[in-house]
């Protein structure tokens, strides 16, 4: 708790830092102020239904519904009726040269109404600069406070207390994640690039500190319009997550008899957004977006020793649905539907079935998104 308010401290005083200079960057620099100063606040509702919203796997959800397992299970139900919304500032203005610039800052969360142990927040404050009209850079701090993922069993606390419900441990994790990308749209106008680099630092709770890690994401999209009303994109990520592997003084990776979830993952992407005819003049448009990705385990521990990482590869699929329409000036809506599913296994015997009963899952969120945008 002691990381945390300090943590939210540092984030608080991040946020005042650059709303001050956002205020005062140009008397700071010598120069008057101008009347183009334009900002933005964006607000955000979207109710939906989340069909799994722990991502268990049907062995899992059987165990639930069969009141099995005391102490796994800290949830009233597997699915949820869940609220989501966010809060924006931006503020734009030509402060490098005739160059656009615009800072922002915002706040978004998922509340769950039968189960608010998973809902939770994040914060984020960004900076997108425009080098020229056709390039820009973007550069953004996000920090999740507490992220609740699902209780399992600690091995550590097995060896003295056996196969009872006080061995089962929340595993949460907080997050800071800077992302950094490049956008470039070519001469002729249809074509456009973006490069991405993501460092993402996760924080585990005491009970599972060898879960800490250090991810970084590269990766490339490409946006191609095909004519006046369809546009298509198509990107690839590569993601390594670099795992802690131990949990007590004096012990490393290498000499640790804990997990190590250290993995590599390739990401593929493909997407298209059809701007529909017209419905009583009113704006609206459709979007489908898929994504393949493949996770390999790259821990050298014996299966007996993690049967959960040795040898384990995940097949992740993602399909995401959007319909959205204008309603009328600075407000929209989007209805939307999102479905995710992992397939998970390992070459060995031994623990192919574990890891398949540990981390299958199908999820589908189906729901509405409400925005509504002030401009001063």
């Amino acid at each position: 708790m002691i990381i945390r308010i300090k943590t939210n401290f540092t984030c608080i005083l991040i946020y005042s830092i650059i709303f001050f200079l956002i205020i005062n960057f140009r008397v700071l620099a010598g120069d008057p102020p101008k009347k183009v100063d334009h900002w933005r606040i964006n607000l955000s509702l979207s109710p939906f239904y989340d069909s799994n919203i722990l991502k268990y796997s049907e062995k899992y959800i059987e165990r639930f519904n069969n009141r099995e397992d005391e102490g796994r299970f800290h949830i009233n139900r597997i699915d949820d009726l869940t609220l989501g919304y966010s809060l924006g500032i931006t503020f734009t203005d030509q402060i490098i040269g005739k160059q656009k610039s615009i800072f922002g800052a915002g706040l978004d969360s998922d509340a769950y109404t039968y189960n608010s142990i998973k809902s939770w927040f994040t914060y984020n404050v960004f900076w997108r600069q425009y080098v020229s009209k056709a390039t820009s850079f973007y550069i953004s701090y996000s920090y999740i406070p507490k992220f609740y993922v699902r209780h399992f069993r600690d091995d550590d606390w097995v060896k003295y207390y056996g196969y009872t419900p006080i061995a089962f441990k929340a595993y949460e994790f907080s997050k800071d994640d800077i992302d950094f990308w490049v956008h470039h749209t070519f001469n002729w106008k249809t074509t456009r690039i973006r490069g991405y680099f993501s460092y993402m630092k996760y924080f585990l709770d005491e009970a599972n500190t060898e879960y800490d890690s250090d991810d970084f994401l590269f990766g490339g999209k490409i946006y191609q319009r095909l004519t006046k009303n369809l546009d298509i994109n198509a990107a690839y990520y590569y993601i390594t997550s670099d795992a802690k592997g131990y949990d007590e003084a004096g012990e490393i990776r290498e000499t640790s008899d804990d997990s190590d979830a250290t993995n590599y993952e390739h990401v593929y992407s493909l997407g298209f957004d059809f701007k529909m005819p017209k419905i009583f003049s009113l704006k609206n448009d459709i979007s489908i977006d898929a994504q393949y990705q493949r996770a390999f385990y790259t821990t050298t521990n014996y299966v007996e020793l993690d049967p959960l990482h040795a040898g384990r590869y995940d097949y992740n699929y993602r399909v995401f649905v959007n319909y959205s329409w204008d309603i009328f000036k600075n407000f929209s809506m989007t209805a939307f539907y999102h479905w995710m599913g992992r397939e998970s296994s390992s070459p060995s015997d031994i623990n192919r079935e574990y890891i398949s009963n540990e981390k299958d899952y199908t999820q589908y969120r189906l729901g509405v998104r409400f925005n509504y945008e002030f401009r001063f």
